[in-house]
């Protein structure tokens, strides 16, 4: 019997189209790698996280991944279920913030300040959120849920305007469906 063959420097991707973005989506053999926008020089494209990774174009692989990100984007997914490779990610204090992120409920948001102070009483503002902009996954590890205050959303790798515009999707949705 013939194995699959594996090789942990190929990643596998695809992309989609959802208004008003082309979403690369990437993953390894154990999970999610990569969520960004194709051909994406201004905001750091998969290349900036994976700069020595072979990447193979497999639609198939990938489209569980891209099923669930057009349920998301459609209101019919609040949580994603899919494993997600961390593999590669930063440093044990990167991954907690990470980790945290992933608990923060669809449509809530809290600030940087709020998650340095539930990480083991952090008050490392600025090292959360530097943990969160090294977020390669993103929408799936909602890091557009972390926000500055309640008056300035600040920074996102899209943008502003688009961690804006996915925190106003979700509170859209929950609303529509309270």
């Amino acid at each position: 019997m013939l194995m699959p063959f594996s090789d942990p420097n190929i990643y596998y991707y695809d992309n989609v189209e959802i208004k008003p973005w082309t979403y690369q989506l990437a993953v390894s053999n154990t999970g999610l790698a990569f969520v960004g926008l194709k051909d994406d020089n201004k905001y750091s494209s998969i290349y900036t996280f994976y700069p020595n990774q072979m990447m193979v174009h497999d639609p198939e692989r990938v489209e569980p991944y891209v099923k669930q990100l057009k349920e998301y984007f459609a209101g019919t997914r609040k949580k994603f279920t899919l494993p997600i490779d961390y593999g590669t990610f930063g440093t044990p204090f990167q991954n907690k913030v990470i980790e945290m992120i992933q608990k923060i409920p669809y449509g809530s948001t809290v600030t940087y300040g709020d998650l340095a102070s539930a990480i083991n009483g952090s008050t490392s503002v600025r090292a959360v959120a530097h943990a969160v902009a090294l977020n390669p996954n993103l929408i799936f590890v909602p890091s557009h849920r972390v926000i500055l205050n309640d008056k300035q959303v600040g920074g996102y790798r899209m943008g502003a305007k688009e961690k804006l515009r996915l925190i106003n999707l979700e509170k859209g949705y929950l609303n529509a469906n309270s």
